[in-house]
């Protein structure tokens, strides 16, 4: 049994570890506020081992009614394998918050973050919007698939998460970045302070030691709202263009993303959307569009230029999408053309 003992949690541990590095690789560039990668990092550090441990006493057959076989590790099965069980659990009990909660945390370390949307927000709904830890999963959930929602219902939720439970932990680092966004330094400075006293995994202690530090050098710092307003300058002047052969794979109503990031798995530093029209399209980038405000998309360096038409009207990719892309330095001020000419896998 020590042997066994052993190689599960080597195994956990190799798990988490391809995991989580691809995943703090890709959030190494961003600045102020995390983005959506070092937000996952964060989660799957903190709730891989708990979720395998917790999905496997749920659902297995294993007798636990004694101290002996409780203190026994779970085995490390396929998680996916797992996630689907779990899955026609609840479609026999849809009443199980607990279960609902649980399937949202298994879905987002596993990266299906359309399935933990889905999962949370049963949870939210059969709790009536009352149960703390299922209004911060749903908004947490909210945001990993669409960064944007940091402005707004995921920020309406993490607000409502803080009065109900001040101190749970997830809703202090959110709601701190949420502070921050509105230009409350002091407020988020508070937020975050307060989380430094939870027992945080190391890499969100860190995290969370770094923003403060960056809040340190502004702690007077007046919210955006009392500072005048410089005229923001358009920085790239960029044009769409459709190659031919994918003219008929493009519906009516269909969403065109123009999206600069870093590197292959980086986070959005801007992002413009508008209907599909007539090609050509003509576009202006400008700080007005980044992720964060505070963003200088003049400073950010090399970046990808991503026009990526959404059928669905989505922000994330989506097999069959039309898109194309170009390297762009926002520095230069330069118009560039993107040709959509490729499909997504």
């Amino acid at each position: 049994m020590t042997l066994f003992i052993i190689v599960c949690v080597l195994l956990t541990a190799a798990a988490m570890t391809l995991l989580v590095w691809p995943l703090l690789r890709t959030s190494e560039d961003a600045e102020g506020a995390p983005k959506r990668a070092s937000i996952a990092a964060a989660i799957v550090a903190a709730g891989f081992p708990l979720v395998a441990f917790a999905i496997y006493v749920w659902a297995s057959d294993w007798p636990w009614d004694t101290a002996q076989q409780v203190a026994q590790p779970s085995t490390a099965p396929d998680i996916q394998h797992m996630v689907t069980q779990l899955q026609q659990r609840l479609s026999q009990q849809p009443d199980d918050i607990e279960g609902w909660k649980l399937l949202g945390r298994s879905a987002t370390v596993i990266g299906d973050y359309p399935a933990a949307r889905d999962a949370f927000s049963q949870a939210y709904t059969r709790s009536q919007g009352q149960d703390p830890d299922a209004v911060v999963g749903y908004a947490e959930s909210l945001l990993l698939n669409d960064e944007r929602e940091i402005d707004g219902q995921a920020a309406e939720l993490f607000e409502k998460a803080i009065t109900m439970a001040p101190d749970n932990a997830r809703a202090l680092w959110y709601g701190g970045i949420v502070a921050y966004r509105r230009g409350e330094i002091a407020l988020a400075q508070q937020r975050w302070v307060e989380l430094q006293n939870h027992d945080l995994p190391p890499d969100l202690r860190q995290m969370v030691a770094e923003r403060l530090s960056e809040l340190e050098q502004q702690p007077n710092a007046p919210p955006p709202s009392s500072q005048p307003v410089a005229p923001v300058r358009a920085l790239a002047s960029i044009s769409i263009q459709l190659a031919p052969a994918l003219a008929a794979q493009v519906p009516p109503q269909a969403t065109l993303f123009v999206i600069a990031r870093h590197g292959e798995g980086g986070p959005p530093l801007a992002v413009v959307r508008r209907p599909v029209g007539t090609w050509p399209v003509a576009i202006t980038m400008s700080d007005t569009d980044a992720m964060m405000a505070g963003t200088s998309l003049a400073s950010a360096g090399p970046v990808r230029l991503i026009a990526r038409i959404s059928r669905a009207g989505q922000p994330t990719a989506t097999s069959g999408d039309p898109y194309g892309e170009v390297g762009y330095d926002f520095a230069t001020t330069n118009p560039v053309t993107v040709t959509i000419d490729r499909i997504v896998p």
